[in-house]
């Protein structure tokens, strides 16, 4: 996966795999800063909900086809 890869997706509900088999589902969201709009996520991370991430972490990643 690329940053690249994972900023088309954001604001969508994915599923996101990670290398150490862990797998999360919801809204993509980025922090570019730190601040109470990102719930003061760490900076250039993505997350869901309380979960924080960077690229590296990610092994795939799947759009959900359902919509709410």
């Amino acid at each position: 996966m690329t940053k690249t890869e994972l900023m088309k997706l954001v604001g969508k509900r994915v599923f996101v795999y990670f290398k150490d088999g862990e797998k999360i589902y919801g809204t993509l969201g980025y922090a570019d800063e730190f601040s109470e709009k990102h719930d003061y996520h760490t900076p250039k991370c993505f997350y869901i909900g309380n979960t924080a991430f960077k690229v590296s972490y990610v092994k795939k990643l799947v759009e959900s086809e359902v919509s709410e």
